[in-house]
């Protein structure tokens, strides 16, 4: 008897070390989206579920229209053609959010660092005939390619904790929003496997306010996550929808860049970023 008890220990051993590796491997890829891993493999992670990705998450067209494009609206009020930057924008729910809003007369560009989210992003804008309203960047969005004070509003959903530094990531959001404007974005609640990726609502409410942002609120919205709105201190002119002749950046030399014959060429080094399947390719430069 005590020999077979004996005998079984070694596999309970082995069931234990395997059920802790398994934990440890959907933690690292599936909780945490790779964050641990480095940027690559959350790109990497992002384009294998680009496809799939819509039939996972299930956003809801009524609910993305109640809860994000008609607020937003509502706080623009008469400025209906707003110039707006969607960093991280996936699959490309806030483009459609505000692009089915029957007031929004504006321009979005929305920036992502995984190509294949982009491409599907592209596709369902194209789909319901919104490719004039909206700008599609493949950019890594803790690097904007656009001056202080360009935008005037600037959105990031359900991506902060995803970046390198969480911190940084939401001092560039705030860099490239002009003084006065709206900035939108996420808070993750009810969540405690991710080490200092995460902040408490009173750690958020204070860097928000130490990077310049007032009128801050904190609103209940889904179980993971809370919305996040502010503003950006200070006064300045409406910027309005516009092209982005003369404002987006060189990624070489940060000199200003222009749109020529389907791609954009930069007016200080020359260098030349193609455009591919509606999508301005940063990563990508000739």
């Amino acid at each position: 008897m005590g020999l077979h008890v004996f005998a079984v220990i070694p596999l309970l051993i082995l069931i234990s070390v395997l059920v802790l590796i398994a934990f440890v491997i959907w933690w690292l890829l599936i909780r945490t989206e790779g964050v641990y891993l480095g940027k690559r493999v959350v790109i990497w992670l992002y384009d294998v579920y680009a496809s799939r990705y819509d039939g996972i998450v299930q956003h809801d067209t009524v609910e993305e229209h109640l809860h994000i494009a008609a607020p937003l609206m509502k706080q623009l009020d008469s400025q209906t053609y707003p110039l707006v930057l969607d960093v991280a924008t996936g699959t490309g729910r806030i483009p459609l959010a505000l692009c089915h809003h029957a007031r929004f007369e504006g321009h979005i560009v929305a920036l992502d660092l995984s190509r294949k989210m982009l491409t599907q992003a592209v596709a369902k804008i194209q789909a319901e005939h919104f490719e004039d309203y909206v700008t599609f960047i493949w950019a890594d969005g803790s690097q904007i390619p656009f001056d202080d004070n360009s935008f005037d509003v600037v959105t990031c959903m359900e991506a902060l904790e995803f970046m390198p530094n969480p911190e940084e990531a939401l001092h560039e959001l705030v860099r490239v929003l002009r003084p006065n404007g709206i900035l939108l974005t996420t808070h993750r609640i009810n969540e405690r496997l991710m080490p200092h990726k995460l902040w408490s609502e009173a750690e958020m409410q204070q860097i928000l306010a130490s990077a310049n942002l007032t009128n801050i609120v904190f609103e209940a919205w889904q179980y993971d996550y809370s919305k996040v709105w502010a503003i950006k201190s200070g006064k300045s002119d409406f910027i309005g929808a516009r092209p982005l002749d003369g404002m987006l950046r060189c990624p070489c030399c940060e000199g200003y860049m222009v749109n020529k014959n389907g791609a954009w060429v930069c007016e200080n080094c020359n260098s030349i970023v193609p455009i591919q399947d509606n999508i301005i390719n940063l990563h990508a430069r000739i």
